[in-house]
């Protein structure tokens, strides 16, 4: 991991933590800014707005502190406990570590599928239905914020 990504992913938590609406870091030519979306800032008149990082820049630093959730086997994976059920989690939600999250059908088994640690649900990666294979990246969650 390089000096950026981890010095941006200790502003986001940072950012989080005490639910700031804007965080600006420069260093050494870098230049981070961190703006909570749906928040507006005024700047004091006067004073030059600030510019924003490259989206491209923000979106790399969110992907990096991401955590996926893999198939621990080879199966066909099921999002809910039977067809008319509905599915075990949702993109948004939050889940628990040890929380099943889905299903994967092997060998005739159905074997619940606990997520390894607390988080919120950004991306489905895997259909209902589909067969995946041991190490496929099934969910993706947003860890929970860590405390010091």
């Amino acid at each position: 991991m390089t000096d950026e990504v981890a010095q941006t992913e200790a502003l986001l938590r940072l950012a989080r933590r005490f639910h700031l609406s804007e965080l600006e870091w420069q260093e050494d030519g870098l230049r981070i800014l961190i703006r909570r979306e749906g928040t507006q800032v005024e700047a004091p008149e006067g004073t030059p707005s600030p510019v924003s990082a490259p989206p491209k820049t923000l979106e790399t630093a969110r992907r990096a502190t991401l955590v996926d959730l893999c198939a621990p086997m080879t199966g066909v994976f099921y999002r809910a406990p039977s067809p008319d059920a509905p599915p075990y989690v949702e993109v948004g939600d939050f889940v628990e570590e040890g929380q099943i999250v889905c299903l994967i059908e092997a060998m005739k088994v159905f074997n619940e599928i606990p997520a390894e640690r607390s988080g919120r649900v950004v991306e489905i990666c895997a259909e209902s239905g589909q067969l995946v294979e041991q190490g496929a990246v099934l969910f993706r969650l947003e860890p929970e914020e860590e405390t010091a």
